[in-house]
C-alpha cells in the first residue's frame, strides 16, 4: 500500500504541538529567579566539577551546566537509553533532566534550488546516577587537598595574562571598554573578600567583550539599560562571575541576597526575550574559559546511543515517556 505523506494541516498542528525549548529552558530559569533563587549560582560540584556524561566522560557546558545543577545531585548522568545498555534502569518515578543541543536542517530553496542550513534547537533527558538502579558506579575518587578560596580567587585574576588594567581610583565597579580598564572600589570598602572578588569577576567577564578578546557587541552597543543588548551582557557577566565563584571556590552565599535584588530590575526583560539565557551561558562560558587560561572542551553532544528511543516493552516505553517530559513539570 503506497505511502502518504501527512497533509499540511496535520504538519501544522503538529509544529504547534512541539516544544519550543528556548520557552521551556527560559521558563525554568525565571520561575527560579522569580523564587528568589540564582540558578547559576554554584554552577558545578566543588569536588567532582562540571556535570558529565557518566558513560562517555565527556562535561555538559553552556546553559546544560547550569540546568543540570538544579538537580542538586552528584553530578553524573546518563540517558535513559545508556543505563539500559549498562544492564541498569531508571528508577521508577524518578525525575529527568534536559540537555539541550544545536542542530542543522539542510533543505532545498524552492525559488533558487540551493541548499539552506536552519539551525535549530532540541533537547534530550538525561538522569542523575543517584535514579539509576542495578548499576555499581564507579566514580571518581575525591582527592581531599588543601585549598584557600581567596588566595585561588587571587590566583586567577594575576593569573590571566592578557587581563585589562584594574584599579581603585573610585568607589565604583564598572569596566570602561574604550579605556579597557576596570575600576574597583576599595577592597576594605567591601563587607567580606568573597563579594570584592564576586564584584571583579563580573567586571573581568565583561572585559572579555572587548574588540581585542572575545569582541561581545552587547558590551559597546551603548543602547541603555532597558535594551536588550545591556540585559544580555548583565547576563553573561553574572554567569561568567558565577563560573569563576565556582572555580575558586568561593562561597558567595552572602552576596546572594543584593544580587537576587539586582536580577529582579531586569527579569522582565529576560521574559521577553525566549533565546536570551542559552546565548548567555555560552558567552559567559568562553569569557571564564579565557580568564581561567583552560582549553576548550568537547562538549557532550548526543549521539544515536544516547538519544531518546522508544524500546519494545510496552511498559518500559510508558516509563520513558513520562520520564522524558517529568523535567518540565519541574519548574
Amino acid at each position: 500500500m503506497k505511502k502518504t505523506r501527512p497533509t499540511t494541516a496535520k504538519k501544522a498542528a503538529s509544529a504547534a504541538n512541539r516544544p519550543d525549548v528556548y520557552q521551556l529552558v527560559t521558563d525554568r530559569i525565571v520561575a527560579a529567579l522569580e523564587g528568589g533563587i540564582i540558578p547559576w549560582r554554584k554552577p558545578w560540584n566543588a569536588v567532582y566539577g562540571l556535570p558529565r556524561n557518566y558513560a562517555t566522560g565527556k562535561a555538559y557546558t553552556g546553559i546544560n551546566a547550569f540546568l543540570l545543577h538544579f538537580s542538586g545531585a552528584l553530578p553524573f548522568f546518563l540517558t535513559f537509553k545508556q543505563a539500559l545498555a549498562l544492564g541498569g534502569n531508571v528508577r521508577k518515578g524518578a525525575k529527568g533532566h534536559p540537555v539541550v543541543y544545536y542542530n542543522v536542517s539542510v533543505r532545498e530553496n524552492q525559488q533558487t534550488g540551493q541548499e539552506e542550513k536552519m539551525p535549530f534547537l532540541k533537547y534530550y533527558t538525561v538522569f542523575s546516577v543517584e535514579d539509576i538502579e542495578n548499576i555499581d558506579f564507579n566514580l571518581p575518587e575525591v582527592v581531599q587537598r588543601a585549598h584557600t578560596p581567596l588566595a585561588a580567587a587571587e590566583g586567577i585574576v594575576s593569573g590571566w595574562e592578557g587581563r585589562p588594567a584594574i584599579q581603585h581610583l573610585h568607589q565604583r565597579a564598572y569596566y570602561a571598554p574604550a579605556l579597557d580598564v576596570v575600576n574597583m572600589p576599595e577592597p576594605a570598602t567591601f563587607t567580606s573578600a568573597e563579594g570584592y572578588y564576586a564584584t571583579l569577576f563580573h567586571e573581568l567577564t565583561h572585559s572579555t567583550g572587548h574588540a581585542s578578546r572575545l569582541d561581545r557587541p552587547d558590551l559597546t552597543a551603548g543602547e541603555g539599560k532597558q535594551s536588550g543588548s545591556y540585559a544580555r551582557e548583565e547576563l553573561t557577566a553574572e554567569m561568567g562571575a558565577s563560573f569563576l565563584c565556582a572555580a575558586a571556590g568561593l562561597n558567595t552565599e552572602q552576596t546572594e541576597t543584593n544580587a537576587v535584588a539586582y536580577i529582579q530590575t531586569w527579569l522582565e526583560r529576560l521574559k521577553n526575550d525566549k533565546k536570551l539565557v542559552l546565548q548567555a551561558a555560552s558567552k559567559a562560558q568562553r569569557a571564564a574559559k579565557l580568564i581561567l587560561g583552560t582549553p576548550d572542551e568537547d562538549p557532550e553532544e548526543p549521539t544515536p546511543a544516547q538519544l531518546p528511543v522508544l524500546v519494545e516493552e510496552d511498559e518500559t516505553a510508558r516509563e520513558y515517556a513520562a520520564a522524558e517530559k517529568s523535567w518540565l513539570m519541574a519548574a
